[in-house]
């Protein structure tokens, strides 16, 4: 069988993937903050450390690619699966699990009630788009109760202050759903959305456009554990690596 061009929905989450860890790697392992943790109002690096912090700016950049594409790839993960409860509580769990680890890479903190993890905005707009599939008729008669479902899940992420909230991270959830079957319209409105964040991540889009309905091959949880062991991992880096060698550097200095 001819295959079809373009990228499947496993190329889509490789490259969601990649940029996410690019831009991970920037914000954990910022030399400025270790510095801190390491020597507080020491300032001073060396010319190679501010050489590699030049190249952080453009994986932020890059990272911006990744979350609208993990929102495009939930949407076709829920229009597909067979067992809708199955995936909410598979999400929910890893939610659970990556907030430690979100919180020592983002706040240093064990516990940071102020900041959740992006597994619980991916939840939130999950619950969101399985009520509009129960209760959205297309008809004027179920607008209310559909815009009331959306709102609930813009407030409840922007409350629990996850990241991307609500304005972004659920309404782009909702934005792919709608238009699921509208591959323009849904670029269109998503890339407006996304504007409230980032201009550089209207690039997903083109990805996203050039999806051609194809699984691909399917590592079925290895993103889910990458996430918080990834995190763990770069947190790991920047306590037992990068803080004790500054920390010798400005010593010696």
């Amino acid at each position: 069988m001819e295959s079809r061009p373009f990228f499947s929905g496993s190329q889509l989450k490789w490259l969601a993937i990649f940029t996410m860890l690019m831009d991970h790697t920037a914000k954990i392992l910022y030399f400025r903050t270790s510095i801190t943790i390491a020597v507080p109002y020491q300032t001073d690096t060396n010319r190679l450390f501010e050489g590699i912090e030049n190249l952080f700016p453009f994986f932020i950049m890059i990272g911006r690619l990744a979350f609208p594409i993990f929102c495009f790839l939930l949407v076709e993960g829920f229009v597909h699966t067979s067992n809708i409860k199955r995936y909410s509580i598979r999400l929910f769990l890893f939610a659970l699990l990556s907030e430690i680890p979100y919180d020592l890479a983002f706040s240093k903190r064990f516990v940071d009630i102020h900041s959740q993890n992006v597994f619980f905005t991916l939840w939130i707009g999950l619950l969101v788009i399985a009520g509009l599939k129960k209760y959205w008729h297309s008809s004027l008669r179920s607008l209310p109760l559909s815009l009331m479902i959306i709102g609930s899940g813009v407030f409840v992420a922007e409350w629990l202050q996850t990241d991307y909230g609500g304005w972004i991270g659920v309404l782009l959830i909702v934005n792919f759903y709608l238009f699921r079957n509208r591959k323009l319209l849904k670029c269109l409105f998503g890339g407006l959305i996304l504007l409230q964040n980032s201009v550089f991540g209207l690039l997903a889009f083109l990805f996203i456009y050039l999806y051609n309905g194809q699984r691909g091959r399917q590592l079925k949880y290895f993103f889910y554990w990458f996430y918080p062991v990834h995190l763990l991992v770069l947190v790991s880096i920047q306590q037992f690596l990068i803080v004790p060698y500054l920390l010798m550097f400005i010593l010696n200095q």
